[in-house]
């Protein structure tokens, strides 16, 4: 045959290999949930068996037919996780035809109508950027691979297999992310110990102290969402990785250009990692030491990647200011480091601040308070790094974190054992609840509907945001009215006028945008809060979300400065009747381009902080809402029909599993 015919050949081969896949997919043992099914599933098993033998078989002849004749088989054209992400991409493209502006071209929309589409939109846009995310993890998304690596050097190993098959058999998408997080620290092999604190805790200044050299910037606030980590490494330095651009390496001097909110406000260099190497003495191979984002900083971002960090972490030490009175936000950050499988130590730092009775005083204050809120004690010690009180750092290190340090390994197998234990603990809550619906149920679908309608809060702040943008450049006519005003009646210079006009509508637009953002952030934290609330989380969990801050100003009088009067001996001549409207007029034609650039400078702000205020609270929200999402699902969900009696089994076999 020619190479016409053998073309041929090859392209009709693919087209019957591709019918006969699709009539083994519509056999299918299990029919999906697509709520577009063509075809009722009434093949019995034994039939699916055969047709996929028939199959199989007919696809091995046109595979050997090829080899015989010399027909090139066709290499792939892709990877099949770049054509999913492909795929998935598209989807988010197709959704946008759902937004009310494509609507409407299908006829009218009430009012009603498009916001709701605008929800629907924002709902399942969230849910495809979550897959493309997983998607994006490429191959070491593999938990079974993952796991066949470990199996020869962790005891660990086989329940978190079981554990794996278990989550991927029932479709328990939510818990996935734990569990590939288990593995990652598993990979590791390492001892990771987060310093946690609020802002000017003196986390670096303690973190420098143990490794005997200024490696962190001190008495700066830290960059936002990006924890520092240190291990021990032959030459001082620090590698950067970014998000669009190549890692680099720079010695410690230019550590501040990337790690410090003055050098790199709000992480314009989308720095997403920083790996601090240095030669100290006090840090032992395998031990990583990791700087997190001051909570409650003016890095927004900091709380929800502190957060985020709780699960990766072996042994927490919190500090708490001796110069500040503790709150409630500190304990529970403890509580959540315990929650997540860690141990955790609390640091009063800055002691040398308080003199011994009142400082032993503050130590015995927290520890009590940490007892009666965690139910456990907990070891409390004051730390300072200042002169002759550095001497309470060394004791501290001597006595409590030397000990640990010798013995990292087996403090990192104990911390991977807890934290293992109670994902086990989640995934047989879970497939309880898939076994029976708990009396909490409408209380579960109530606070789920809750959450899933965060998206559709924030594109409706969103679709708001806009409009009042637009509403800016109306302003000027009142500004112009007011300035005509003055200069017909000669009350006022009208510029002055004009500025004054200026400041009081500005004023009043700009109450009405931060009311709005507030009620969009209070909506938030209600969800939150419920969320938390029906899964008996404490409250204390959550992180405020971030406030609307650092609105642009407009400067009226500077905007104004050097705009004569059209009228410079003004108007008083005139009848009043005819004075205003002249006023108005001169004052549109002369100062109305002017008027007109300077607004839209101003509202070409205002919209660019509008959308940043939401989309920083929207990523603050969706970080804790997560695992909330996570747990409502799954308890929300009912056993699939048929699959009652496998859950009954797995759970039984998890319970009786032994490590």
């Amino acid at each position: 045959m020619n190479e016409s015919q053998l073309r041929h050949l090859v392209v009709s081969f693919r087209h019957i290999d591709e019918l006969l896949g699709e009539a083994v997919r519509n056999l299918s043992a299990e029919a999906d949930a697509s709520p577009f099914a063509r075809y009722t599933q009434d093949a019995s098993p034994v039939q699916r068996k055969v047709v996929a033998d028939h199959v199989a078989g007919i696809r091995r002849a046109m595979a050997r037919i090829m080899d015989e004749v010399g027909a090139p088989r066709p290499a792939p054209v892709s990877g099949a996780l770049w054509a999913a992400q492909s795929q998935v991409a598209a989807a988010r493209i197709a959704i946008d035809e759902l937004r009310p502006r494509v609507m409407r071209g299908y006829g009218a929309l009430s009012d009603a109508d498009a916001v709701r589409l605008d929800g629907i939109a924002a709902e399942l846009d969230a849910a495809l950027e979550r897959l493309l995310a997983y998607l994006a993890q490429g191959p070491d998304a593999d938990l079974p691979a993952r796991l066949q690596r470990l199996e020869q050097t962790r005891d660990e190993v086989p329940l978190l297999r079981e554990l794996a098959r278990i989550v991927t058999d029932h479709g328990l998408v939510g818990l996935r992310g734990t569990l590939s997080l288990l593995l990652e620290r598993l990979e590791g092999d390492g001892f990771e110990i987060g310093v946690f604190g609020r802002v000017s805790s003196g986390k670096s200044s303690l973190l420098n102290r143990l490794l005997g050299a200024p490696v962190l910037p001190v008495g700066v606030t830290p960059v936002t969402a990006v924890p520092t980590r240190i291990r021990l490494g032959e030459h001082s330095r620090a590698m950067i990785e970014f998000a669009q651009s190549p890692p680099l390496t720079i010695g410690l001097e230019r550590l501040p250009e990337f790690s410090t909110e003055q050098q790199n406000p709000g992480n314009r260099k989308h720095v997403t990692r920083i790996l601090v190497e240095v030669p100290a003495g006090r840090l032992p191979p395998g031990v990583t030491w990791v700087d997190t984002p001051g909570l409650g900083s003016l890095a927004t971002d900091g709380a929800a990647e502190t957060d985020a960090y709780l699960p990766r972490c072996d042994l927490g030490l919190v500090l708490i200011d001796a110069g500040a009175v503790p709150t409630p936000e500190d304990f529970a950050l403890v509580q959540r480091l315990l929650r997540a499988g860690a141990s955790a130590m609390v640091l009063v730092s800055k002691a040398d601040l308080l003199d011994a009775p009142d400082r032993q005083r503050v130590v015995d204050y927290v520890r009590q308070q940490l007892g009666a809120q965690l139910g456990t004690p907990l070891a409390v010690y004051p730390v300072s790094v200042k002169d002759a009180a550095a001497s309470l750092c060394e004791a501290w290190f001597d006595e409590a974190l030397q000990p640990l340090l010798r013995t990292h390994g087996e403090q990192a197998a104990a911390a991977m054992r807890r934290k293992i234990g109670l994902f086990r603990e989640a995934v047989e809550r879970t497939l309880e609840a898939r076994l029976g619906q708990p009396a909490a149920a409408p209380r579960y679908a109530a606070a789920l509907a809750a959450l899933r309608a965060g998206d559709e809060l924030c594109e409706a702040a969103r679709r708001a945001a806009d409009a009042r943008t637009d509403a800016v450049a109306r302003l000027a006519d009142a500004a112009l009215d007011a300035a005509a005003g003055a200069l017909a009646a000669r009350r006022q210079e009208p510029a002055a006028a004009c500025a004054a006009a200026l400041r009081q509508a500005v004023a009043a637009h700009a109450e009405g945008i931060v009311r709005s953002l507030a009620e969009l952030r209070r909506q938030l934290e209600d969800a939150l809060r419920q969320g938390r609330q029906v899964l008996g989380l404490p409250a204390s969990d959550a992180e405020p979300l971030p406030a609307p801050a650092g609105m642009p100003s407009l400067d009226a009088r500077a905007s104004l400065a050097g705009m004569a009067s059209p009228f410079a001996g003004g108007l008083s001549w005139l009848p009043a009747a005819w004075a205003l409207p002249l006023a108005r007029a001169r004052l549109r034609a002369q100062w109305g381009p002017r008027l007109a650039d300077v607004l839209d400078a101003y509202r070409r702000a205002l919209a660019a902080w509008q959308r940043q205020t939401i989309a920083e609270m929207r990523a603050g929200f969706a970080a804790q809402a997560a695992p909330l999402l996570a747990q409502l699902e799954a308890l929300t969900a009912t056993a699939p029909e048929g699959k009652a009696e496998a859950i009954a089994r797995d759970l039984a076999r998890l319970r009786g599993f032994v490590t």
